[in-house]
């Protein structure tokens, strides 16, 4: 598979399917393995879609330094300069989002459209969502604290009728464990960051919000008040979806972004 440099830092990619180049970007601490199949699959039946593995994530560089905001937008950038992309679609999911939200404040003339799903806005989950999503309790196997995330992530009906799929992916993330310091590294950057909302505005390309009325990992109201922050963008909904609705929900989810970009090549020029 292809990568890409930022300096000295690899960033692996994976590009796939026919059309106007879309680039999607993960949330925290997670790789491009976790979009799953589905949701990538069928936007790639429109769009030439270009997954990347964030840095200190999956098959890429490992950095055991700090970086920031800047590094990750950058290392978006590297990956589209590769593809030979003047001008692309850019979608992130959670943290993934504020990333694509910081790309379009730094390099607004490299986008057609921004589409940010289950998008923070520094509302936060509640202390024991929020760790039961993201902390790993040492004294237990992994698995259980798996477990007991997936009850922060996804609906309890898709749990039940998907354990073996649930599991299947554990194992894969397993086998490319993401360091515990990329998350300290990518909380503490997007900490450290200034609101990108300011460039964003002064931008004129189309915004898609999509977020799931059951997310207990990023609350409803973080859509609600980035709609309010953004007020061009259009803010969509699924219904009784939690965060991870593109791999609960892919159908609806993909079909949201496809209509939402399909608009979004009508209208230019």
């Amino acid at each position: 598979m292809p990568t890409a440099h930022n300096g000295p830092t690899e960033i692996w990619y994976e590009a796939f399917g026919d059309g106007p180049p879309l680039i999607l970007v993960y949330g925290i601490g997670g790789n491009s393995r976790r979009w799953w199949s589905v949701f990538p699959r069928l936007l790639a039946e429109r769009f030439r879609v270009i997954t990347l593995d964030n840095r200190g994530t999956g098959r890429g560089a490992q950095p055991r330094e700090p970086w920031t905001m800047a590094d990750m937008v950058d290392d978006i950038r590297a990956v589209a300069d590769a593809e030979g992309l003047d001008a692309f679609h850019l979608l992130g999911c959670s943290l993934g989002s504020l990333v694509a939200r910081h790309f379009g404040a730094t390099y607004p003339r490299r986008l057609a459209s921004l589409s940010l799903l289950c998008p923070p806005n520094g509302i936060p989950a509640t202390p024991e969502d929020m760790s039961l999503a993201i902390l790993w309790d040492p004294e237990k196997p992994r698995i259980e604290s798996e477990r007991a995330s997936w009850v922060v992530v996804h609906p309890a009906p898709f749990i039940t009728a998907h354990e073996a799929e649930l599991l299947a992916d554990f194992a894969a993330a397993e086998a490319e464990r993401t360091p515990a310091r990329t998350f300290r590294f990518q909380l503490d950057a997007a900490a450290a960051a200034p609101s990108p909302d300011p460039g964003v505005n002064a931008a004129h390309w189309p915004i898609l919000l999509l977020h799931g009325t059951a997310d207990r990992l990023v609350p409803p109201e973080n859509a609600r008040s980035l709609h309010a922050a953004l007020p061009r963008s259009g803010l969509r909904w699924i219904e009784g979806a939690s965060h991870n609705f593109w791999q609960h929900e892919p159908e609806q989810a993909a079909g949201i972004v496809r209509d939402f970009l399909t608009r979004a090549l009508e209208a230019t020029p």
